[in-house]
């Protein structure tokens, strides 16, 4: 306590020195709130400096709430320490730190603000989260993909319809890290993208729960709740022979037995319907997800290693 060390030879001003160094202890509580400090005169004399250049530096530390000076009392501390300000000062205290080696090693202001930026970037590439784009003809499923993809953490996921890919392929290829897409379409997704690397080829399926419920469904007539024609195909092969399969979107036909909805869709996005309700998810296998997540970690690790070649 009241070791101090001044750097005369040092770019930051004497004054501020000692101002840093007496709050970061205050601030810390290794001076606690009532404690009294020298007169100006004896921090003067134990330190060799002025008495105008401490009572400036006394004058800013009552500025900044750490201390109240009083004629007859003397100088005491009267900042109460508080958790999350601690917490910000101690932040500020590793910055000096920082600041103070890296001026000691002759770096001008500006080339350790080129340092800063060229970390920060770094930094921000390890904490960015991944862009992933599933493309897919079953749009409908968006929610349920979006939700089981999530699960990867710090990821950002869209789905995007494959006919709109083809038309403009350039509306993924620059907002994506990854690209989804099932076996069957990867083959014409990597030739309509500028860089078909980013393409990873995984294997979609229907819940098998949801598979046999479609399969067990015993009514005649039975509605699929879909927006295009595409999902209606995917499920056609598990409905019951015999069974009439109809694509409906909006009004609903009241002899149909049961409707077969997105697992994503809630029951207010629906008119009403008294028959059997069947939910379907469509997501990726185990084996897919799991090579998935592989992928993913390699290039956050690629990231980590060499902030420079990627893209914020």
């Amino acid at each position: 306590m009241l070791h101090y060390q001044i750097n005369p030879d040092s770019e930051m001003p004497i004054y501020r020195q000692l101002v840093e160094q007496i709050n970061a202890e205050i601030r810390s509580g290794a001076l606690p709130c009532g404690t009294q400090l020298p007169t100006v005169r004896e921090m003067a004399e134990r330190l060799h400096l002025s008495c105008g250049t401490v009572k400036h530096v006394y004058d800013c530390l009552q500025e900044m709430g750490d201390i109240e000076m009083t004629r007859r009392r003397g100088t005491f501390v009267k900042y109460v320490r508080r958790g999350e300000d601690s917490r910000k000062h101690q932040a500020m205290v590793a910055i000096d730190h920082m600041m103070k080696k890296l001026l000691e090693l002759n770096f001008s202001p500006a080339e350790i603000q080129i340092f800063l930026n060229l970390k920060m970037r770094e930094w921000g590439l390890k904490w960015s989260g991944i862009r992933m784009t599933v493309v897919t003809e079953y749009t409908e499923m968006a929610a349920v993909m979006e939700k089981q993809l999530q699960q990867i953490g710090n990821v950002h996921v869209n789905v995007c319809a494959l006919g709109q890919v083809k038309e403009y392929p350039y509306i993924i290829d620059e907002q994506s890290d990854v690209i989804l897409t099932s076996v069957q379409d990867g083959q014409n997704l990597s030739y309509l993208l500028p860089d078909s690397s980013k393409v990873i080829r995984v294997a979609f399926q229907l819940a098998a729960a949801d598979a046999a419920a479609i399969s067990a469904c015993t009514a005649e007539k039975i509605g699929i709740w879909s927006e295009s024609e595409a999902l209606t195909g995917l499920i056609r092969p598990f409905v019951r022979q015999g069974a009439q399969l109809v694509r409906v979107h909006g009004a609903l036909a009241e002899e149909l037995g049961a409707l077969i909805v997105p697992c994503g869709l809630s029951t207010e996005e629906l008119p009403p319907f008294n028959g059997q309700l069947i939910r379907i998810s469509y997501q990726l296998d185990a084996g897919s997800m799991l090579y998935l997540e592989e992928r993913i970690n390699k290039i956050r690790d690629e990231r980590q290693q060499w902030p420079g070649m990627l893209r914020l």
